[in-house]
């Protein structure tokens, strides 16, 4: 009878042990991972993030007296196409094109009006027309890299810019045939 006492207790000691190590084990951060994606059929992964799928161009601090004598101000930006296989099994290669397509479009204008406290700025991007597929040149199986220069400016030479945070944006779509 003794002994199952000092089992008893013994195994209530370890029990006790043995929660307060696992409530130790929880102390520090936690947190939560999730996993998502879309697959698309497409002959390239167009890259994550900054790198493809959600581009951020930063053009920082402007002046506003540059951009009211006309000035421009030009930041480069890249869209990379990943693991490409353009080339099917009969050897006929695939080609490609992009259209950028905004709400924001300018009317009569191939720029974007910007949003937020600055006004009479906008954004264009050299060598396309928005809503208007642009050939996209040399692209080889494998890894591609678009680079593109989008340009802050005046959007009307009559209207002054005025200062303040401001932001635009445009959908792209890269379509293969």
């Amino acid at each position: 009878m003794k002994l199952s006492h000092v089992s008893l207790a013994a195994l209530m000691a370890a029990a006790t042990l043995s929660f307060g190590a696992n409530a130790a084990a929880y102390e520090g951060n936690s947190g939560k991972v999730t996993f998502h994606g879309q697959v698309v059929d497409s002959p390239c992964n167009l890259a994550p993030g900054q790198d493809g799928m959600d581009v951020k161009v930063d053009f920082g601090q402007l002046s506003q007296s540059q951009l009211n004598k006309g000035v421009t101000t030009a930041q480069t930006f890249e869209l990379k196409l990943q693991n490409c296989g353009l080339t099917d099994s009969t050897g006929t290669t695939k080609t490609a094109e992009i259209t950028f397509n905004s709400a924001d479009q300018i009317s009569g204008k191939n720029l974007l009006k910007t949003n937020g406290l600055a006004t009479g700025l906008a954004i264009g991007i050299n060598d396309i027309t928005f809503g208007t597929p642009a050939a996209i040149a040399g692209l080889v199986d494998g890894d591609n890299t678009l680079v593109y220069t989008a340009v802050a400016q005046k959007a009307d030479i009559a209207t002054d810019v005025t200062p303040g945070d401001f932001s635009a944006s445009t959908n792209f779509l890269i379509s293969y045939k």
